[in-house]
């Protein structure tokens, strides 16, 4: 009866192991060495890709998750360059300096109002209508690394790429009390063509 109990205990914790193993890594980023990466814990990134997938399946504007700071990648802003007047008006630059190897200096954005937030969202789906139907996964390293050499400080998850048709995005995501909140949003492309 013992032998039957132990048996039966061990193929639960094998399952238990098997299954912990599967949702680790459904989230797992292969981190290229060198990247200062944090990590969070499966059901924090599960809430914030669901968060995430809302927000881009929502017609209307996504006010919940667009609360607090949103900082626009250089590319993206390179990308949105011909609405840079109308999303300049008091919101703040980021400069980001990259070496690769030469040193590049590129700019970005920081949107700290809800007009402004509001604003940059309607622009960026529609100029990439692509966004709305986006699947949202883990990034890969090559987008990770993307990401690291645009940024002065470490990444910490929640961070997902969003895949669409033509182009990839990096997400990167708080938490702002309890609730997931857009803190930083790029296309992946080279960054050389930031070269003036």
């Amino acid at each position: 009866m013992k032998t039957k109990q132990f048996t039966i205990q061990r193929h639960l914790a094998a399952a238990w192991i098997l299954t912990a193993l599967t949702v680790a890594t459904c989230f797992a980023q292969d981190v290229p060495q060198g990247v200062h990466y944090k990590r969070a814990t499966p059901g924090v990134n599960e809430k914030a890709k669901a968060a995430l997938e809302r927000a881009l399946a929502d017609s209307g504007t996504p006010t919940s998750f667009l609360h607090g700071t949103i900082s626009v990648g250089p590319i993206l802003w390179n990308d949105l360059k011909d609405s840079h007047e109308v999303l300049s008006k008091d919101s703040t630059p980021v400069t980001v300096i990259l070496s690769m190897p030469e040193a590049i200096r590129a700019e970005g954005r920081g949107f700290r109002t809800q007009d402004q937030r509001e604003r940059f969202w309607k622009l960026v789906v529609d100029k990439f209508p692509g966004l709305r139907k986006g699947i949202v996964r883990a990034a890969k390293a090559n987008e990770i690394q993307f990401y690291w050499a645009t940024i002065p400080f470490d990444i910490e998850e929640p961070f997902f790429a969003i895949e669409t048709p033509s182009d990839v995005f990096i997400v990167n995501i708080t938490i702002d009390k309890g609730e997931p909140v857009l803190f930083w949003l790029d296309r992946v492309d080279d960054l050389k063509k930031l070269k003036k």
